[in-house]
């Protein structure tokens, strides 16, 4: 039988971990521009994915503002995806109204570069509240992909319809083996 592999290039960032701020706009600084210069050549590199936070343009752009008009260009032709939201927030511990705020800012800063990507993708949040399906709704977003916080246990298969306290619901996708997603698939093709 024959597989298809989709690769889609994308972003996992922590801007504060086990490193300061300033040394993450660093290896943002590095990155991105790395990125950028891929996107703009694209020698087959059609496109690339953020994870999410609009933090990030705000970080580069304050060291390499030139790169601005580039970036909005890329954003049009749907090579560079942002947002929606700010920064990478945890659904759990924190209020609703941090939420929400998170993604009105992050949209409002991606709308200044053309679309976002209208996904509650939460790649590295370490757990999500039963409000998020009616948080998304308002937002007008139907579609969620998020890793952590769920155990396997409580979800047999990676796609389903979560339905919010209030009978929201929008389809969602649980990242199986979180960053390690693709490192299962087999060195020989034949395989």
């Amino acid at each position: 039988m024959k597989k298809t592999v989709h690769v889609v290039p994308h972003s996992h960032w922590d801007r504060e971990w086990y490193f300061t701020t300033s040394r993450s706009k660093i290896y943002l600084m590095n990155n991105f521009k790395n990125v950028l210069r891929l996107l703009k050549e694209n020698n087959g590199y059609d496109s690339y994915t953020l994870d999410g936070q609009a933090s990030l343009l705000d970080d580069y752009l304050s060291w390499c503002p030139e790169d601005k008009d580039l970036i909005s260009d890329l954003v049009h032709e749907g090579k560079l995806i942002i947002g929606p939201w700010y920064t990478q927030t945890d659904q759990m511990v924190i209020s609703g109204e941090s939420i929400v705020r998170n993604l009105l800012y992050g949209m409002n800063i991606c709308k200044k570069f053309g679309p976002y990507m209208n996904v509650g993708y939460v790649p590295d949040s370490f757990g999500q509240s039963a409000a998020m399906p009616q948080i998304y709704k308002e937002f007008g977003i139907d579609d969620t992909l998020f890793w952590r916080g769920v155990s396997d246990d409580d979800v047999k298969q990676s796609e389903f319809k979560w339905k919010g306290e209030d009978g929201s619901i929008v389809n969602a996708y649980q990242i199986q083996s979180g960053y390690y997603i693709g490192g299962d698939i087999p060195e020989d093709i034949e395989d």
